[in-house]
């Protein structure tokens, strides 16, 4: 059997002002998917590994990937996509393809308001006709009728934070094999539920979404192939935005998928006001507060603080400065910490250009923030003296800043400060120690993420999320869409809504 694989990989925010463009994006072509990938942990890596285990032959395409960011530029998708499609009509010239299996984001939106996934779909549907194809999923991938119509099975993420990158991919590789080997037909049966959930009020170690997902896993335990629940992607203004629950299954079980389908989209619905903030959390000013007083009366160390309004891997800019202006509206209590406040970080190229000219021991003047997202952040003056200098960093090759910092005119530099060359997450657990800073040293770490990475969480003595503002703000309700379709949950709390 030979699988064609490959996939792009983007959670577009259109709530940033940033076109994500070539120099973005990892693109990886042919063997080099199948062979020493950057990625992993990968979705696309779990397709491979699981085609090779089957005695498969994958037929790799090109797969792109990128960190979340603005919607993607019209005329790079187009340069990607007509890449892949040339790639597909070279591997069948090659000789036959039996099925498809991609890993897709499922919320890569392209400038003009096109969502990519179904797109592409629908033309390597055109080229390859009824062949099975599946999908791995993120879940936050945001369901569309053209991709429904191309796509025979579909397999979503079931943690959050994205644990399970790899085994969504071995669970879609094998709902393709066992539809190969079989001869039997792939059945998807879907539902929208009118509703946008926070990234952060879906943990999946919580309530409800736990025991949700875990009714995902019984269907899957009982017979049924994949079990998905994808909760869209709320910081797109997209007239798509919505929940969709995913039941593939062979054609033969195509009641038992519609029931489940019923089942958990009703159970989704009725359990909807239970989403909420797992974290401690409060608005900038408070959340900082908070913090001061668990380090300084209490002791605890070290406190992390989510600037979760301004978080790049949920697509914000990265260089809001809300939480930043509060934390210099109170030298005093910055003064007071026994160890610098340590912030990670800021997505600012002019002032990670300034360090890197001026080398490791200088001091000079710059500003942070306000490059990009100009409504919710502005350019701060700081005096820094440049620490580490990390050059070339990562799959997207970023340069990596460690700057002590310090308003003009203040005496002391109790700010430590990472600033990046590229928009990149500031979960990454290797980005710290690559600047030779290890979190847990320091009585106070805020960084611009909304839940915390396990690497970050484990280490945390407390926990709190300040709901700042930026371009992935927590607080749908103060988001003034212009495209989601009304009425929807929780921005119409009173709606009543039943599956048709």
């Amino acid at each position: 059997m030979r699988i064609l694989t490959g996939g792009f990989s983007h959670e577009s925010n259109s709530l940033n002002p940033i076109i994500t463009g070539e120099d973005d994006f990892v693109v990886l072509r042919g063997g080099e998917i199948t062979e020493n990938s950057p990625f992993s942990r990968h979705s696309s890596a779990g397709i491979i590994e699981t085609l090779r285990k089957g005695g498969a032959e994958a037929a790799p395409t090109l797969q792109a990937r990128a960190v979340p960011n603005g919607v993607v530029s019209a005329a790079f998708y187009q340069k990607l996509k007509a890449e892949l499609l040339d790639r597909t009509r070279e591997a069948l010239r090659q000789g036959p393809i039996d099925g498809v299996c991609l890993a897709l984001h499922g919320s890569m939106k392209v400038q003009g308001d096109l969502c990519a996934e179904g797109d592409l779909c629908r033309s390597l549907r055109e080229i390859l006709g009824p062949l099975p194809f599946t999908v791995a999923l993120d879940m936050h991938a945001t369901i569309t009728a053209d991709l429904l119509r191309a796509v025979d099975g579909f397999a979503g993420y079931k943690t959050a934070p994205h644990v399970d990158s790899f085994e969504t991919g071995v669970l879609a590789a094998r709902m393709l094999l066992k539809s190969l080997e079989t001869g039997k037909k792939l059945y998807t049966a879907a539902l929208s539920i009118p509703m946008m959930v926070a990234g952060e009020k879906s943990e999946t170690a919580a309530e409800p979404m736990a025991s949700l997902m875990g009714a995902c896993k019984k269907l899957e335990q009982e017979g049924l192939l994949a079990a998905s629940l994808l909760l869209g992607f709320p910081w797109a203004d997209c007239e798509h935005n919505a929940v969709t629950v995913l039941v593939s299954a062979f054609e033969e079980d195509r009641a038992a998928a519609d029931r489940g389908a019923r089942n958990l989209a009703e159970t989704f619905w009725r359990r909807r006001g239970e989403f909420s903030f797992r974290t401690e959390h409060y608005p900038s000013r408070d959340a900082l507060a908070a913090a001061y007083k668990a380090v300084l009366e209490k002791g605890e160390h070290p406190v992390f603080v989510s600037d979760s309004g301004d978080n790049p891997t949920a697509g914000a800019a990265g260089d809001a400065t809300e939480l930043l202006e509060e934390v210099l509206a109170a030298p005093a209590q910055l003064e007071r910490l026994p160890t610098p406040l340590l912030y990670s970080g800021f997505y600012d190229a002019p002032a990670a250009a300034a360090c890197l000219k001026a080398g490791e021991g200088a001091e000079l003047a710059i500003t942070l923030g306000g490059n990009w997202d100009t409504l919710n952040g502005k350019k701060i003056p700081f005096n820094v003296k440049v620490e580490k200098i990390v050059r070339d960093f990562g799959p997207y090759h970023a340069d990596l800043v460690l700057v002590s910092a310090a308003p003009p005119g203040a005496r002391h530099r109790n700010l430590l400060i990472t600033v990046t060359s590229k928009h990149i997450g500031f979960g990454d657990e290797e980005l710290l120690p690559a600047l030779g800073v290890k979190a847990e040293d320091y009585c106070l770490v805020v960084v611009k993420l909304g839940y915390l990475e396990p690497c970050f969480r484990t280490i945390a003595a407390r926990a709190i999320m300040a709901t700042s503002r930026g371009c992935s703000n927590e607080v749908l309700e103060s988001i003034p869409y212009q495209k989601v379709r009304r009425p929807i949950y929780p921005l119409d709390k009173d709606m009543e809504w039943k599956p048709d």
